[in-house]
């Protein structure tokens, strides 16, 4: 099948004559700019609004630009109905490049892409910028900081302005449960584009307490589901639809009494 460019509904309109500024890579360009400033599409707003808008990523694989005034790839509505005005943010499907990549992340690193990311492309005056990445997210960066991360992304952790609930498993080890304080059409919405960090699961130890474990809602090729994940494990249990944080604490405890186990053999409090 031939790739097909599928028109994304997204918050912010980029100008419709000037071009982007593509910010790769982890070199911060001024010390307030954080040691890892976010990989980002930088785009000036309509003229009647002034300022910029930025596109960040989730789980960004590759990224390329190309200059260009009409579309690298057929759009879907203009096989049944004319192009819509302000369209310029599109899923590609079928994607030979999507498949390029998944072929060599799989092979060198078992790492498949087919299913989790997406081939987007977003369309500037005479310009394209391309991404394979699971998500993305559109943000007005602060001006006097435009690399610095945005404490609202839904990526950050829920530490700030979220009330935790304080819990005890019966291994005797506490813990905390935040829960987003998004609404849940706000929330089913926004998961349309990224991940959206529905519940963070952290653990109490040493009198410190540190994320373990976050539950994310994604909706993705017509489906919405619940996910839980651990750092450097992925992803440990799936739902469909909006779950609720009781849905995985099963998973959860399992997780806590593996910990409360190993620390009592090593000698360690579980307080």
């Amino acid at each position: 099948m031939s790739p097909i460019a599928h028109p994304l509904t997204v918050p912010i309109q980029a100008d419709s004559v000037l071009s982007p500024r593509l910010a790769y890579g982890h070199l911060p360009m001024f010390p307030e700019d954080e040691d890892y400033p976010p990989n980002a599409i930088y785009f000036p707003l309509p003229h009647n609004e002034g300022g910029f808008g930025r596109v960040t990523f989730e789980g960004l694989d590759a990224v390329r630009g190309s200059r260009g005034e009409h579309l690298p790839y057929p759009r879907a509505e203009l096989l049944t109905a004319p192009a819509t005005y302000g369209d310029w943010v599109y899923e590609v499907s079928d994607s030979p490049w999507l498949a390029e990549r998944h072929a060599y992340e799989n092979h060198h690193y078992q790492t498949p892409l087919l299913d989790t990311h997406q081939h987007y492309l977003l369309s500037f005056h005479d310009e394209f910028v391309e991404a394979i990445a699971q998500g993305i997210w559109f943000d007005k960066p602060d001006p006097d900081r435009p690399l610095a991360p945005v404490p609202a992304h839904p990526l950050a952790l829920l530490d700030q302005g979220e009330p935790a609930e304080t819990r005890r498993s019966p291994s005797g080890i506490s813990w905390e449960l935040r829960r987003c304080g998004k609404d849940k059409a706000t929330l089913l919405q926004d998961s349309r584009l990224c991940s959206q960090r529905l519940y963070q699961f952290s653990l109490v130890l040493d009198g410190e307490s540190r994320e373990s474990a976050s539950v994310w809602l994604r909706t993705s090729r017509g489906r919405t589901y619940s996910r839980m994940t651990r750092d450097w494990v992925g992803e440990l249990v799936r739902h469909d639809g909006l779950a609720a944080a009781e849905d995985f604490l099963d998973e959860w405890e399992r997780y806590v009494h593996e910990v409360a186990g190993r620390r009592r053999s090593m000698g360690k409090s579980v307080e």
